[in-house]
């Protein structure tokens, strides 16, 4: 009997259930963000609280608030993320004597780097009026928020990692509680600059979360629970 469950409990899924997997959250991800791009346009649904955010938000605007919003808005540009990357793959892969995390890193960083070059060129979105907008002003497009889209993908994938290596129930928690954290204050920063919409921060956290998701999904399922790779992670 206790043969027969370890037998049971050791069996991975098939490469189709993952692929149906994978693919369900693609789905998912293009259709919800289709309805939000959708809102955008028309400015109903969410969308219709794109404008009374960004005037709230220039309202109240102080000098220690700008100074915020302008050091989270620099760490989660291209320089600020690469660095950040850099580091973590490193401290990971010391952590764990292999190479994955520097592998599982950078190829959500690039996935997450060319979807936000295709959407922001498929939807072609313009950014909030120049009067409202603190300078330096961005000029690529503002849907989504390549800040808000790339620091989700990166840092969720950072935060699986950690759960893997960290033992302590309490660190874990605590370290995905600062992750979330740093990634709404960028896109609470875009925001506060005048360089993006409410929605395009939105659609920012759903795609990064949702390609971090099957990044995870397909390392969880073809690697971790692979035999011939399992042995990668030292906990």
């Amino acid at each position: 009997m206790n043969a027969h469950k370890r037998r049971g409990s050791g069996r991975a899924p098939s490469a189709g259930s993952i692929l149906l997997l994978v693919l369900a959250v693609v789905l998912g991800l293009l259709g919800v963000a289709r309805r939000l791009w959708v809102s955008a346009r028309m400015g109903a649904g969410l969308g219709s609280w794109d404008v009374p955010t960004l005037e709230w938000m220039v309202a109240h605007r102080t000098p220690f608030g700008t100074n915020v919003a302008w050091f989270f808005s620099a760490l989660g540009s291209t320089w600020g993320m690469t660095t950040i990357a850099l580091i973590a793959s490193g401290l990971l892969c010391w952590r764990t004597r292999s190479y994955w995390p520097v592998a599982l890193i950078g190829s959500t960083a690039a996935g997450s780097v060319a979807l936000t070059v295709l959407l922001k060129n498929l939807t072609a979105r313009a950014r909030p009026p120049l009067p409202e907008a603190l300078e330096p002003v961005p000029t690529s497009y503002a849907f989504p928020s390549g800040h808000t889209l790339n620091a989700t993908a990166i840092l969720g994938v950072v935060g699986y990692l950690l759960v893997l290596v960290l033992r302590s129930h309490f660190a874990r928690m605590l370290s995905l509680i600062a992750l979330v954290s740093f990634v709404l204050a960028i896109g609470w920063s875009r925001i506060y600059l005048g360089h993006h919409w409410l929605t395009d921060v939105l659609q920012g956290l759903l795609i990064g979360g949702a390609w971090a998701a099957v990044v995870i999904v397909l390392h969880h399922y073809v690697v971790l629970k692979n035999r011939r790779f399992a042995h990668w992670i030292m906990v």
